[in-house]
Formats: structure tokens, C-alpha cells, sequence
């Protein structure tokens, strides 16, 4: 699972860098063109390379790697995150229900909650991953940390962990993964499978600010070395 740098990216700015969680301030279309695109491109030749055969000149234009286009990849293998988000939120239900869990993490109002259900499957996903409306004007915080997609969870063996980010940098983004692997009919045999990280029943008498004292699991806590190894 891959996710191509969006504009959220370049929406990071040196004074909320690090409220962000983000180290770098990086230039867009450098990452995408000449670091995102190879890495995109061993991936298919290895995993699907009919898709680099078949692709011609598409290449050229970035199209191939940029999933609002009609050149799109769409490889079954180099899965695009945004993807898969575009196509649970064709479902009415599910939409509804992370539009509001997005809208509660980022205190929005009913009526911008109302806003954000009028948008297309498309526009709904840029918004909810760059925090950036169709008309270029900034609603939310981005998420730049999603294109780190080793941070999402762990695969271990026919299991799913999913990881809980500590800060809430990385709210929005965790929720995003969850609903996509609970929701997805690609992850369709593996819902009895997908292992969330609770909270303490008695999380709620803890004091606000000891973020120490809850329960976390961040990328590259766990690491599924070999089918019989488990590094924690």
C-alpha cells in the first residue's frame, strides 16, 4: 500500500512543522517526480509489471502516477491509499459516519460537517488527506505523515494491527486507515482479523497531559521479522 505525495505536502509550513510531526520542509514536485515516481515504478516492475509494459508514454505526463487521473495505474498489487478511501466513501453509511468522527477530532461546526457530506467521493478524500477544499482554501490541518505507510499498522501473518498514534498530528489519519480496513471489500475475509489497540477502562480518571500513561503503538513499534518472529 503506497500513497502518492499529495498537496497537503506542500502545504507544511517551517512553524507548524513540528506540530505536525513532519522533519522536513520538502519540494513537492522534486518528491513526486523524481524520488515517489521510481520508488512507485520498482514496485509495479517487481509486483505487477504488465502495468509498466502497458503504461507507454503516460509516464511522461506523471498521469500514471497520480490517482485523480484517467492514466492512473490503478495496479491491484501498489494498492494508492486514496484510492481505497475514495471508494468507501461511495458508501453512503460509511461516509456519514467518518465525516462525523473527522468532524468531532477536528471540532468542526454542523454546518461545515454538512459541507463536507455535499463533496464528491473524490473531493472528500483530498479534503480529508490535504486538509485542502476543491477551491484551493484550507479547511483542517493536512496529514503529511500519510505517505509514511509503513506507520498504518502491521501485517502479522493472516492478522492487522493497527497502529494508535500518540499525538493528535496523527488523529485524522488513523482514522482514516481504520475505516478503510474494517470497510473495504478488499479487507473483506480479514475484519475478524484486524486488532485495535484499546484504551484502559480506567483511562478517563487519568490527568490531561500524561500522554505517557496511555496506550500507544506507533510505526515501527512492532515489526513481523519472519512468519515466526514478532519484534516488539
Amino acid at each position: 500500500m503506497v500513497h502518492s505525495p499529495d498537496k497537503g505536502l506542500g502545504k507544511v509550513i517551517p512553524s507548524k512543522a513540528q506540530d505536525w510531526l513532519f522533519e522536513d520542509i520538502v519540494h513537492l514536485e522534486t518528491i513526486r517526480s523524481k524520488e515517489y515516481d521510481l520508488y512507485t515504478k520498482i514496485l509495479l516492475h517487481f509486483l505487477d509489471p504488465e502495468k509498466i509494459e502497458n503504461s507507454g508514454d503516460k509516464n511522461s505526463t506523471r498521469d500514471f502516477y497520480k490517482p485523480s487521473k484517467t492514466g492512473f495505474h490503478s495496479s491491484k498489487n501498489v494498492i494508492e491509499l486514496e484510492i481505497l478511501l475514495i471508494e468507501i466513501l461511495d458508501n453512503l453509511p460509511v461516509r456519514q459516519q467518518l465525516v462525523a468522527a473527522v468532524c468531532a477530532t477536528e471540532n468542526c461546526t454542523y454546518q461545515q460537517q454538512q459541507q463536507l457530506l455535499k463533496l464528491t467521493s473524490a473531493q472528500l478524500a483530498v479534503l480529508l488527506i490535504s486538509g485542502t477544499l476543491p477551491d484551493g482554501n484550507i479547511f483542517f490541518a493536512p496529514v503529511p505523515n500519510l505517505i509514511f505507510t509503513r506507520d498504518l499498522g502491521t501485517v502479522i501473518n493472516n492478522y492487522i494491527l493497527l497502529n494508535k498514534p500518540a499525538r493528535k498530528a496523527r488523529t485524522r489519519e488513523a482514522l482514516i486507515t481504520k475505516y478503510i480496513f474494517f470497510n473495504h471489500p478488499i479487507f473483506e475475509h480479514y475484519r475478524q482479523n484486524i486488532i485495535e489497540v484499546p484504551q484502559s477502562y480506567q483511562q478517563f480518571l487519568i490527568p490531561e497531559g500524561e500522554i505517557d500513561t496511555q496506550n500507544t503503538l506507533e510505526g515501527g513499534d512492532v515489526m513481523m521479522v519472519s512468519k515466526n518472529h514478532l519484534l516488539i
